[in-house]
């Protein structure tokens, strides 16, 4: 099986060239950066910004969306506010990325009619719908209006508010093109 003769070859060939680092991280972690994308196959963050373990603390969903808080998705709530509370990160980012199949859900609820679940998860962005029509060729747009308004959900929460008020914490929207290897950053 492919995946058991990665976890030998990381054993055998990474592992030894980086012990000393995963020792160091046995007492702890101090990301500067939580990163929040998809979980789609073709997204890797540590690839993409070349991090180490230990660098970035990842947040990972259909659609990178984040619920505004009190509605009931506490894994999200809750990692958001361990990155930002304990671990006292700098910076936030989310990361959309082309070809999203969770905003072409969005754009088209129809075609998630019979998978009720991730209906009502890509639902949770459904305030994007008001400035498109569902086209097709809408959907780059939609995707980059996505991060855009996960950046708004993030500032609902009291600690990411407060983070940013009282210590400069920032906020950053980017959308990942993996077909180019270009990441766009959003003005927020």
């Amino acid at each position: 099986m492919k995946l058991i003769k990665g976890v030998e070859r990381f054993k055998s060939e990474v592992y030894p060239g980086m012990e000393n680092e995963f020792h160091e991280l046995a007492n702890g972690q101090s990301p500067d950066t939580l990163f929040v994308t998809c979980s789609d196959s073709r997204i890797d963050p540590a690839l993409l910004m070349q991090t180490k373990p230990g660098e970035i603390f990842v947040i990972r969903n259909a659609g990178n969306i984040v619920p505004l808080p009190g509605t009931g998705e506490l894994s999200v709530e809750a990692t958001v506010q361990y990155a930002v509370d304990v671990l006292k990160v700098k910076q936030v980012v989310v990361c959309g990325h082309s070809h999203c199949g969770a905003v072409s859900a969005l754009m088209n609820l129809d075609s998630v009619e019979s998978m009720p679940v991730i209906r009502d998860w890509v639902k949770v962005s459904e305030k994007i719908l008001d400035q498109f029509s569902g086209k097709d060729d809408e959907i780059p747009a939609a995707i980059e209006a996505n991060v855009l308004l996960q950046l708004d959900h993030l500032l609902a929460h009291e600690c990411v508010k407060n983070a940013v008020e009282q210590r400069g914490m920032t906020l950053h929207g980017w959308v990942y093109s993996f077909e180019t290897g270009e990441v766009k950053e959003l003005d927020s």
